[in-house]
């Protein structure tokens, strides 16, 4: 067996008070760190309001959109019935740009994956 001069004799006393002072602090840090769990009806409150706040988030994107939409029509009806030729001119560079941009970023996806 081996030799434990070193260690400090223990009794059954001296353990009960080590328990006993483990016990009192886990208790202080429960009480010091406890939380109470809220109410269904709190979350529900909170959907409530995270709904409210995504529609109104929606509208307002929409309604951006909607007007972006009517300016850019507006401005492309306007060009049609002022200047054909400008706007038949601009339709084509569109067509033109959309399919080398589209060619561009193939290749950079193709070269990224190699």
């Amino acid at each position: 067996m081996k030799d434990q001069s070193g260690y400090p004799k223990r009794s059954a006393k001296n353990d009960q008070d080590v328990v006993d002072q483990l016990n009192k602090s886990l208790e202080k840090l429960d009480v010091a760190i406890s939380f109470e769990t809220p109410h269904p009806s709190h979350f529900k409150e909170k959907i409530k309001i995270q709904r409210a706040e995504s529609k109104k988030k929606r509208l307002r994107e929409l309604l951006i959109f909607t007007v972006t939409a009517a300016v850019i029509l507006s401005f492309l009806f306007f060009a049609l019935y002022l200047q054909p030729a400008m706007f038949l001119l601009l339709q084509v560079l569109t067509v033109v740009f959309i399919c080398c941009y589209t060619v561009h970023v193939k290749r950079k996806v193709k070269m990224s994956h190699e």
